[in-house]
């Protein structure tokens, strides 16, 4: 059960870098669209990869970030708020529809079952809460799995 255990939570590891450093290159060729150096819009991009594994504080250090990057990049205020609007677009886009599907498939739990765990742990213990979510979701569902008369719970969690 422990190798198991190891494994998935393994996988919930991968699965979110892999997430992590889509968005990352996304929102690099965001800013290169945006006529951003190419060096520049890959240091940005690998910022906002790394922040991502910090929910809801990355963001909001990402999205201070690039307030001040498009201020100081456009002189026109407008634009300026574009690198800080696409980012929150991006973000919203990856947090609240891609992640879900994504790690629902991967880690054959229900989106719903995933997006109100998120909700709970957060709520519980914070920003710990939401980076331990899914791991204990997936530990306890297969602890379920293997508990004779649990198995109907474990399939209730996919």
């Amino acid at each position: 059960m422990l190798h198991a255990i190891e494994h998935q939570v393994s996988r919930y590891v991968l699965t979110i870098s892999v997430i992590n450093a889509v968005v990352g290159l996304a929102f690099a060729g965001i800013l290169y669209l945006l006529r951003f150096p190419l060096q520049e819009a890959l240091l940005w991009g690998t910022m906002v990869m790394l922040l991502n594994y910090a929910p809801y504080v990355g963001p909001l250090i990402g999205m201070c970030m690039m307030l001040l990057v498009g201020f100081i990049a456009f002189d026109d205020t407008l634009r300026s708020l574009l690198p800080a609007a696409l980012y929150l677009l991006l973000h919203m886009v990856e947090g609240q529809i891609i992640t879900p599907i994504v790690l629902g498939r991967r880690m054959a739990l229900s989106p719903l079952v995933l997006i109100l765990a998120l909700m709970l742990f957060g709520w519980l213990w914070g920003l710990v809460g939401l980076l331990l979510a899914v791991p204990l979701l997936v530990c306890v569902k297969l602890v379920l799995a293997q508990i004779e008369g649990l198995q109907g719970w474990a399939r209730l969690l996919e």
